[in-house]
């Protein structure tokens, strides 16, 4: 019987969490090398489905929970950047705020399987 070979998406596969344990309206905030750089990312279930964007605010270079860990606006209907306000759709990363009209979230490609949620986006690394 031939050994099982690993595929370029299992070898890139970062595991943000269970399933399970990221319910609609939640998201994990996870370290990651993105484009060779330290970063992270927020991958989160909005009305069942899974999102991941790099953490940053395209009005600034800060990242969305900079001020309160909170990424959410308070009805949890949208992203919410915690300094300025800039105010995001969670399913396009598109931005909802006049002043960045038109931009939106760096979104990294995530995927959910066998009862775990990963980034599988080929311009991310595990920090290690």
């Amino acid at each position: 019987m031939p050994a099982h070979r690993s595929s370029a998406l299992d070898k890139r596969k970062l595991v943000v969490c269970a399933s399970a344990d990221l319910t609609d309206r939640q998201h994990r905030i996870i370290p990651l090398r993105y484009k060779n750089e330290p970063h992270t990312a927020i991958v989160l279930r909005h009305r069942g489905q899974v999102f991941a964007y790099v953490n940053q605010c395209v009005h600034m270079v800060r990242r969305l929970d900079c001020m309160h860990d909170a990424i959410f606006d308070p009805q949890h209907e949208h992203l919410r950047c915690s300094m300025h306000g800039i105010v995001y759709d969670p399913a396009t990363g598109e931005s909802l705020s006049v002043l960045c009209s038109g931009e939106r979230l760096e979104p990294l490609r995530s995927m959910e399987t066998d009862g775990q949620v990963y980034i599988v986006d080929k311009r991310v690394k595990d920090p290690t």
